[in-house]
């Protein structure tokens, strides 16, 4: 029997493989494509997780910044207080600068600096608080003489302050013994000094001081000369008016006197005052003020810091008037006690304050005074200082600070400033800067 055998084909190894990836490139299509995105779709996501996240992020900026800030904010971006500053004309209002105590200030001031192609600054102000402090000033500059090498400046106000506080005198005064006196003064001053190289002044001056002395007005208080008898307070029961002359040198290398965060002031100041009228109360008086500021962190923080001393002398039977001794306590020195809590013949202050930028326009300070009062020179030494410390903000306009708060605590209590100045303070060189109550 014959058996007819088919004849059948056998695939060969190429067509193998090709079965293989067919069947590879089948599964992939149906399994792994689907699970990949296109390129342009991831791109098109990243881009879309990118706007989410910015947009969270702006919303949490928002969240966090509260509405006292955001009032800040508004106030800084707007450049309020650079206009109200800038005044019209000259024109301006003038704001703060007068004693410790006097309440809430302001008046009129005309300022030109531009006067004669910047040859010539005239001011003029006058100023009255609520509680009916007063305070007028006129003064005219000649800064550029002799291709900018030497300076002028005439200088004339009249204060009228009715409350001003006297605990006697000594640093161991009561605190329940305070009374209050009315000082009324008018005073005319001439200044002329040379300044040899450009962080350095020298110079004297000379003027003439009128004085009255008379019962505070505080209905809460005794007036000084019903406590305190003239022994006690010498000038409080008659008053005279000085001659007064001094001779000062200034190192001013401050990277901006307006706002410094970085430098040093340093100036010292030897004033003689003649009694015209009792010859009964000549002195002479030596003023240092060390100021050094160091910045750091692009100048974001800054530690100001401050020595001052006053010395003063009399000779044989002259003695010093209660009204034109130092003073410790108040908005700028021993800032945890009253206005003028301290008095005597010589001073010896110390601060140091520690500064920070919380945002554009408002710094933060913690702060930290030592001082106290003498009766002689031997005693000039850092033992039993009186202290206080505290916190602050430095609202800042103009690159200067327009608004400070201050909250001061010492063993007698605490004390809360709102002012309108820098607590380093310049105050003006020549024989007008010599007056104790600024």
């Amino acid at each position: 029997m014959r058996v007819n055998h088919r004849s059948v084909s056998h695939p060969t190894a190429g067509s193998s493989h090709v079965l293989l990836l067919t069947f590879a490139g089948l599964f992939a299509t149906q399994t792994l494509l689907p699970a990949l995105p296109l390129f342009g779709q991831a791109d098109s996501r990243v881009a879309e997780i990118e706007k989410e996240r910015q947009e969270r992020s702006a919303h949490l900026e928002a969240d966090r910044r509260s509405k006292f800030e955001q009032k800040l904010v508004d106030i800084e971006q707007t450049k309020l207080l650079e206009r109200l500053l800038g005044g019209v004309h000259g024109f301006q209002a003038k704001i703060g600068g007068l004693v410790s105590g006097s309440g809430f200030a302001i008046g009129p001031e005309y300022l030109r600096e531009d006067l004669f192609s910047g040859n010539l600054t005239f001011r003029t102000s006058a100023e009255a608080s609520y509680k009916l402090y007063q305070k007028y000033e006129l003064q005219m500059t000649l800064p550029k003489l002799a291709a900018n090498r030497m300076f002028a400046d005439f200088y004339s106000s009249h204060r009228n302050y009715p409350r001003i506080n006297f605990y006697g005198l000594g640093p161991r005064s009561a605190k329940g013994q305070r009374s209050d006196y009315r000082l009324e003064d008018t005073g005319a001053d001439a200044i002329i000094g040379v300044r040899p190289v450009r962080v350095l002044k020298l110079g004297g001056s000379a003027g003439y001081l009128w004085v009255n002395v008379g019962p505070g007005t505080d209905p809460r208080l005794i007036s000084t000369e019903k406590e305190f008898s003239p022994e006690q307070a010498p000038g409080i029961d008659r008053q005279t008016n000085f001659f007064r002359y001094s001779g000062f040198a200034q190192v001013d290398y401050r990277d901006d006197p307006r706002g410094p965060k970085s430098g040093g002031n340093y100036v010292a100041q030897y004033a003689w005052y003649q009694d015209r009228q009792l010859r009964l109360h000549d002195f002479r008086r030596f003023d240092v003020d060390l100021q050094q500021y160091l910045g750091f962190f692009n100048k974001r923080r800054v530690i100001a810091l401050r020595a001052r001393t006053v010395l003063t002398d009399t000779d044989g039977a002259q003695v010093l008037p209660f009204y034109m001794n130092p003073v410790l306590g108040g908005s700028e020195e021993l800032r945890g006690f009253r206005p003028f809590r301290f008095a005597d013949k010589n001073l010896l202050s110390l601060t140091g304050e520690y500064r920070w930028e919380a945002f554009s326009g408002l710094d933060m300070a913690l702060w930290v005074d030592g001082g106290k009062v003498f009766s002689r020179h031997s005693q000039l030494n850092f033992s039993n200082l009186e202290a206080s410390y505290g916190f602050g903000l430095r609202f800042n306009a103009l690159d200067r600070t327009f608004i400070r708060l201050d909250v001061g605590f010492s063993r007698e209590g605490f004390q809360i400033w709102f002012k309108f100045n820098d607590v380093f303070a310049q105050h003006p060189i020549g024989t007008r800067s010599a007056q104790p109550i600024p």
